[in-house]
């Protein structure tokens, strides 16, 4: 298989002031200015909300997007929808958006998917890919958007960001982030009920963490050999929904 882009996630990259230096201006940048980095050739950027620090809020993004894209590398966005980390153990919802009914925060989560984006393309930056949720294993927005007891609320959420996703960058992928990818019954319970629920995406995300999966050994042949039989699999659906899209 011949790997298409070699990527990072290098959002935290702004936060950590012991490597940044000063610039002509007096900015600070974060270490990576310029030179090579390692055959990267892609970068992944995530979103929170409202961020206390405000690091990897909206603004921060353009800052890293206008970097990566100075540097040639196409750009990944990764909504958490959450004020910090969204992950398949904690998929908080933002502060500003609790006590909410579903369709207000089908509308607030539209809006900030469509604003940040709306942000990026006004400065110019060339968006490839958009999460539409971090590991959203068990769903996200928690307990509103939690797959287990409301999938239809998930997939409403769902396609609400998607939805915003299309008006700002209709080229762009929409991708959809799940762990465990040794896991395929996972992956074919979330899809099915994705696909049921009339949510239509692009690329399917896959997460595998050993050090975050207490489960996982490195040297089980079960788990490595379940990985290399659901990635196929899953290459699979995806192209067949992207082929079934396109007719």
């Amino acid at each position: 298989m011949r790997i298409k882009r070699f990527g990072v996630c290098i959002a935290a990259l702004c936060a950590v002031a012991a490597v940044s230096a000063a610039t002509e201006t007096g900015d600070k940048e974060p270490f990576w200015l310029g030179g090579d980095i390692s055959g990267m050739n892609a970068t992944r950027l995530r979103v929170w909300v409202n961020p206390k620090d405000g690091f990897c809020s909206p603004e921060d993004v353009l800052k890293m997007a206008k970097r990566s894209q100075a540097l040639g590398m196409p750009v990944m966005i990764d909504f958490h929808y959450s004020d910090w980390w969204a992950d398949p153990g904690k998929q908080n919802p933002p502060k500003a958006w609790l006590g909410m009914t579903l369709e207000q925060t089908e509308k607030a989560l539209a809006d900030h998917t469509r604003q940040t984006l709306r942000l990026l393309k006004d400065n110019g930056i060339d968006v490839k890919w958009v999460q539409v949720g971090n590991e959203t294993t068990h769903g996200f927005l928690w307990p509103m958007g939690r797959f287990e007891e409301n999938p239809v609320n998930y997939a409403s959420l769902t396609k609400a960001g998607i939805k915003a996703v299309r008006e700002v960058y209709p080229e762009a992928e929409v991708i959809i982030h799940l762990d465990n990818g040794f896991d395929q019954g996972l992956y074919d319970r979330v899809f099915d009920s994705l696909k049921s629920n009339g949510v239509e995406w692009d690329t399917i995300g896959i997460s595998v963490d050993p050090y975050w999966t207490p489960e996982w050994n490195a040297e089980d042949d079960y788990r490595l050999g379940a990985l290399s039989r659901n990635m196929p699999t899953v290459i699979m659906d995806a192209f067949k929904e992207a082929a079934s899209s396109a007719r």
